[in-house]
C-alpha cells in the first residue's frame, strides 16, 4: 500500500500567485484563479533531492497544501518563500492547519476517507481535490475565529444599549465596528470559497469526488452557519446605530423645540 500525506497551513491572509508563478515560469491555466501548483522538478530544484512523490499548492486566500511532505520540509520552504519575498505571518502558521491521510491499496483503488464504502480508482485529480478541499477547510476555520471574536467584542455594544451609554468608550465603540465592518468585507469575499475550482467541474465523477469530499469536511454546514452568525453581528450594530441615530434625532428635536420657546421669552424681556 502507498500512502499520501497532506499537511495544509494558513500561512497569510493572500498570497502573490503571479510573483510565485513568474518565478517558476509556470504558464497560466485555469487553476490560477485559485491555486497554482508546484510539481516534483520544481521542488527538486528548490530541496536539491529528488523528490518525485511531491507537490505543494498555493492558493490565493492564503493557504498553502503539501503532499508528501516532511515537517522539516515544510519548514525549508517557508523559509524558501520568505528568501523569494513572500511575507508569511507566524501566527497563521501556528494556530490553522489540517491533515489528511490516503491510502492507495495494491490495486491501485483508494478511499479518501476511512469510514466509507466509496472507492475510487487513484488518479492526480483526486491529488488536487484533496488538497484544495482541504485548503478551502483550513480558511474555514480562519473565518470561524475571526468572527467568533468580533461577535463577543460586539457583545460589548449591546451592553451600552442596555445601560444606554452610547457615548461610553467612544474609541472602543469605533474599534468594534472597525473590526465587524473588516469581517462582513472579507465575508463578501470569501463567498466563492466553496465554489467547485473548474477543473474539478469537468466530469460528472471529478464533480461527485470534489462535492463528497467537502461533505466530509462540512464545508457547505460550516458556511452555512457562519452567514447566520454573521446576520446576528449585522443586527448588532444595525440595532446600535438605529438607536444612537433615533436618540440623536430626540435631542435635536428638543434643542429646536427649546430654542422656539426662548425666542417668545427674549421678545418680553
Amino acid at each position: 500500500m502507498n500512502i499520501i500525506m497532506f499537511n495544509t497551513f494558513k500561512v497569510a491572509t493572500r498570497l502573490p500567485l503571479v510573483q510565485v508563478a513568474s518565478y517558476f515560469d509556470l504558464k497560466q491555466d485555469a487553476g490560477w484563479k485559485e491555486y497554482i501548483k508546484i510539481g516534483s522538478d520544481d521542488i527538486e530544484k528548490i530541496f536539491k533531492y529528488g523528490s518525485s512523490n511531491k507537490s505543494v499548492y498555493l492558493y490565493k486566500y492564503g493557504c498553502i497544501t503539501f503532499v508528501n511532505f516532511k515537517y522539516h520540509e515544510i519548514h525549508y520552504f517557508f523559509e524558501f518563500l520568505n528568501k523569494i519575498y513572500v511575507e508569511l505571518e507566524n501566527d497563521l502558521i501556528s494556530r490553522f492547519s489540517e491533515t489528511h491521510v490516503m491510502t492507495i491499496d495494491k490495486k491501485g483503488y483508494v478511499r479518501l476517507w476511512d469510514d466509507t464504502e466509496e472507492i475510487y480508482k487513484f488518479n492526480d485529480t483526486l491529488i488536487d481535490i484533496v488538497a484544495t478541499t482541504l485548503a478551502k477547510s483550513t480558511e474555514l476555520s480562519k473565518i470561524e475565529t475571526e468572527l467568533h471574536r468580533v461577535l463577543d467584542e460586539s457583545e460589548q455594544l449591546i451592553n451600552y444599549l442596555n445601560h444606554g451609554r452610547l457615548r461610553a468608550n467612544s474609541k472602543k465603540v469605533i474599534s468594534i465596528i472597525a473590526q465587524c465592518t473588516r469581517f462582513k468585507y472579507r465575508s463578501i469575499e470569501s463567498v466563492r470559497l466553496l465554489d467547485r475550482p473548474p477543473e474539478f467541474d469537468r466530469t460528472i465523477e471529478t464533480r461527485r469526488i470534489f462535492d463528497d469530499f467537502g461533505v466530509f469536511f462540512e464545508l457547505n454546514d460550516r458556511y452555512t452557519t457562519m452567514l447566520s452568525r454573521t446576520d446576528v453581528l449585522d443586527s448588532i450594530t444595525e440595532e446600535y446605530f438605529n438607536y444612537k441615530s433615533s436618540q440623536s434625532e430626540f435631542r435635536q428635536l428638543m434643542f429646536e423645540i427649546m430654542l422656539l420657546a426662548i425666542f417668545p421669552l427674549m421678545h418680553f424681556i
